[in-house]
């Protein structure tokens, strides 16, 4: 079991139903259940969620009798939301009130998800062929049908936005795993992924670590799941777990810097420097102005002894983010390491106005 009670039982036997079975609007039900009393404190009654969805789905069925004009029929869907009901964009996805339907709905208000969500669940009851499609932090709907593929930007209230557009944003190869039309079980398993990054937010990891497993068995091809599996099992202190995780991340995503970049943490740290310094490199290829994976790549250079190569990479840092606190300290260590003291001095100086100290061994040194 995932949490106790809250219909989880349920939201497990939703997995292995077959797609055409499944209800994503009772899924998001269950799933957001478990969210609200865990995350608030609060028992949230479905009835009255179905009474409002309910009420949404009576207002705008009159406007879409005609459904013969597919982008006629999504837009009147938008303007529906957002120009008549008045829901707002939030991009704050860290905010579970932005995606937990209870919430969404009284306020009005919705991140990507949230909003996502909102479109699907109403299509749905409405027999309106919409569905969910995903890229690396973010979500959108799509309808696909006769009338061919129309994309649909919750964020800009709606509008169309080419499957080119979304490459060219999130820089998405074309052997990425993204940008499909996804199945009702694959936007449950989005959520639930979404669901359990904000339990790790709060340092609920043994939570969200179940949730994550859950959202696998909706979607076990998304990169994301095994990658915030692993977050969290490095957060546990299981980094042999971890490992595994990024590695399948990896395996689902070759292009996935950040699953790169902590794979090479979580390998140093278990002392596998060599295959560490390999996957450092990777993330530095993938994504070469993120200050925090080049600077893990300059202090795994510097614990392979290349201190030459690391000095180089801490000064990228600086060059990308003057006054980097950690980049100052390391370009300090690394000086005193190889002697160069008139570096540690500048760097030190530097370095201590930023509020970080070196070891106690340095400054007697340094006299």
């Amino acid at each position: 079991m995932l949490v106790d009670g809250n219909g989880i039982a349920d939201l497990e036997a939703i997995a292995g139903l077959p797609e055409k079975e499944v209800s994503l609007g009772k899924a998001l039900l269950l799933a957001s259940s478990i969210g609200e009393k865990d995350l608030y404190g609060i028992s949230v009654d479905p009835s009255g969620i179905e009474e409002k969805i309910e009420g949404l789905v009576a207002r705008v069925r009159p406007s879409l009798k005609d459904r013969s004009n597919p982008r006629s029929a999504v837009s009147l869907l938008s303007r529906f939301l957002f120009v008549e009901e008045g829901f707002v964009y939030d991009p704050a996805a860290g905010n579970p009130e932005n995606y937990l339907p209870d919430h969404v709905l009284s306020r009005k208000r919705g991140n990507c998800l949230g909003l996502t969500m909102l479109y699907l669940v109403l299509a749905e009851r409405l027999g309106i062929p919409l569905r969910g499609s995903y890229v690396p932090s973010h979500t959108f709907v799509r309808y696909e049908g006769q009338g061919g593929r129309i994309n649909i930007e919750t964020a800009e209230k709606g509008v169309e936005r080419a499957d080119e557009q979304y490459a060219r944003d999130f820089r998405l190869a074309k052997d990425r795993p993204y940008l499909r039309t996804l199945g009702k079980k694959e936007m449950i398993g989005v959520y639930l992924k979404s669901l359990g990054a904000a339990y790790s937010r709060n340092g609920i990891e043994e939570k969200a670590a179940e949730l994550y497993r859950a959202a696998a068995e909706f979607y076990p091809n998304l990169p994301d799941v095994h990658f915030n599996m692993a977050i969290s099992d490095q957060k546990m202190g299981r980094l042999e777990e971890a490992i595994a995780g990024y590695r399948r991340a990896i395996a689902l995503d070759g292009d996935l810097a950040a699953a790169r970049d902590n794979l090479a943490v979580a390998l140093a740290k278990k002392g596998r420097l060599a295959e560490a310094l390999v996957e450092a490199r990777k993330a530095v290829d993938l994504d070469p102005r993120n200050v925090i994976a080049r600077g893990n790549l300059a202090a795994i250079l510097c614990a392979c002894g290349k201190s030459e190569d690391g000095i180089r990479e801490f000064r990228k840092v600086l060059e990308i983010q003057p006054g980097n606190v950690k980049a100052l300290a390391g370009l300090a260590k690394a000086s005193y390491s190889r002697e160069k003291y008139r570096d540690v001095v500048e760097y030190s100086d530097r370095d201590g106005r930023a509020g970080v100290r070196l070891d106690d061994a340095m400054p007697g040194a340094l006299e």
